[in-house]
């Protein structure tokens, strides 16, 4: 399959497998669905073949659960986790803490690690599920993946490999060109001009 040939599909859906290592590398796999019929991976750069993928037993559609996100707010009173803990060594050692302890077997609860708000973000991926690729976007001297240009604007590629903790093995993806430009620069190709200037 030739690259040209992702402009016009629909992105239906995208399986991922990660592999964590504490202290050391985290890994992802990225399975792309295309028009609920092949799955592909998104390719280094706009010239060479598209191999198409099988999907991997263990792997997990990122589109399975599309709702917003809650993010949970604790410690209202930005205390510092010193302050919580001096308080908390205070509370259990007062006595009626100790007899609840004994009699019933709770311990002290550290109210400041319950969460005394929650609000909801957009879960993003929702700008992603069934958008048409309308170009593919790479950098010619990048080891990195390319770009998937989606009819929304937004912008997408897989990392591989990125160290433990940092979030970023796996799906990634920009709002707007603008967005990759700021990040990492405009010196970039775009499959569509290549297209025209080999006509």
């Amino acid at each position: 399959m030739q690259p040209k040939e992702l402009i016009g599909k629909t992105i239906t859906d995208i399986y991922e497998i990660q592999t964590i290592e504490i202290d050391g590398l985290d890994s992802s796999e990225c399975f792309i669905r295309l028009d609920n019929d092949f799955l592909i991976d998104i390719p280094f750069d706009g010239k060479q073949d598209l191999q198409t993928k099988t999907l991997a037993k263990n792997a997990v559609s990122l589109f399975a659960d599309l709702s917003d996100l809650a993010v949970y707010h604790v410690n209202k009173d930005n205390k510092t986790v010193g302050e919580i803990a001096d308080n908390y060594q205070q509370q259990k050692r007062k006595l009626t803490n100790r007899i609840r302890k004994f009699l019933f077997g709770k311990d002290v609860e550290i109210n400041e690690y319950k969460p005394y708000k929650a609000e909801y973000k957009e879960n993003k991926l929702k700008n992603i599920k069934n958008r048409k690729i309308i170009d593919f976007i790479w950098y010619a001297d990048d080891t990195e993946k390319g770009f998937l240009l989606l009819d929304n604007g937004y912008l997408i590629t897989e990392t591989t490999v990125a160290p433990h903790g940092t979030g970023l093995a796996g799906l990634n993806y920009f709002e707007s060109l603008n967005d990759l430009t700021n990040r990492r620069g405009t010196g970039y190709l775009k499959l569509t001009d290549e297209m025209n200037s080999s006509y």
